[in-house]
C-alpha cells in the first residue's frame, strides 16, 4: 500500500511485489515510497493528457537512448531528401553500399544492446526514427517478413531503406531472400542463417 502525504491523503493498495520494486527504487534514489510513487503516477496522469499511454512514453525513451547512443541526428526530411537524389543520380551503387554497410553496423549496436529483442524493437525504431507510416515485422521462425510504408518518402529514399534494413538484417544472422518495392512501399523477406562475425 501507498499513501500520499498530504491534507487530503487516499490509500492506493499495490501488488506486494510492485511496492518492493518501488521500495528498492526509492532506496536507490534517496526517497521516500510514497513520494517516488506520486512522481510516477503524475507522470503517468500527464503522458496521459498528452493522449499516450506511460508505456507509449517509456518505448519512445528507450528508442530515442537507442538512436541517440548511436550517433544520429536529425535533418528536414526535405533536405535529406534532395541529398540523397543529387548522390543516387551520381553514385547510386556506391550509396546503396555504404547504407547497407551502415545498416549492417546498426544491426550490430542493436544486437549488442538488446540481445535477441532486436527485432521486436527494430519494428518501433524504423518507424519513428524513418517517420514511416507503418512497420510491420512477422517472425516464423527462420523466415522473417518485413513491411513498411510511407506516403510522402521518395523513391530513391525508399531503395536506400530497402538497402538499410536488409544490412540490419544480415548482421542479426537473416539473408535477404525477396525484395519487393514502389514509391514509399516495401516488403521484404529474409532466412535465418548463421549469424557473421563481427571483427575484433
Amino acid at each position: 500500500m501507498v499513501t500520499q502525504r498530504s491534507k487530503d491523503t487516499k490509500l492506493v493498495v499495490l501488488p506486494g511485489r510492485l511496492v518492493e520494486r518501488l521500495r528498492e527504487i526509492a532506496v536507490r534514489r534517496g526517497v521516500s515510497v510514497s513520494g517516488f510513487a506520486a512522481e510516477a503516477l503524475e507522470q503517468a496522469v500527464r503522458a496521459e493528457g498528452m493522449e499516450a499511454s506511460l508505456e507509449e512514453t517509456v518505448d519512445v525513451f528507450g528508442i530515442y537512448e537507442i538512436i541517440r547512443g548511436s550517433g544520429a541526428v536529425q535533418i528536414p526530411r526535405s533536405r535529406f531528401t534532395s541529398l540523397i537524389s543529387e548522390l543516387h543520380r551520381s553514385s547510386k551503387d556506391e550509396l546503396l553500399a555504404a547504407w547497407e554497410k551502415a545498416g549492417r553496423w546498426y544491426g550490430e549496436y542493436l544486437y549488442a544492446r538488446l540481445g535477441d529483442g532486436t527485432l521486436g524493437f527494430l519494428e518501433k525504431v524504423l518507424l519513428v526514427s524513418w517517420n514511416l507510416d507503418e512497420v510491420k515485422i512477422h517472425n516464423e521462425g527462420l523466415i522473417v517478413s518485413l513491411r513498411f510504408t510511407s506516403f510522402i518518402m521518395a523513391l530513391e529514399l525508399t531503395e536506400l531503406l530497402v538497402s538499410y534494413i536488409s544490412g540490419v538484417m544480415n548482421a542479426l544472422g537473416y539473408k535477404a531472400v525477396e525484395k519487393s518495392y514502389l514509391r514509399g512501399l516495401a516488403t521484404l523477406s529474409f532466412r535465418k542463417v548463421p549469424r557473421p562475425m563481427t571483427s575484433p
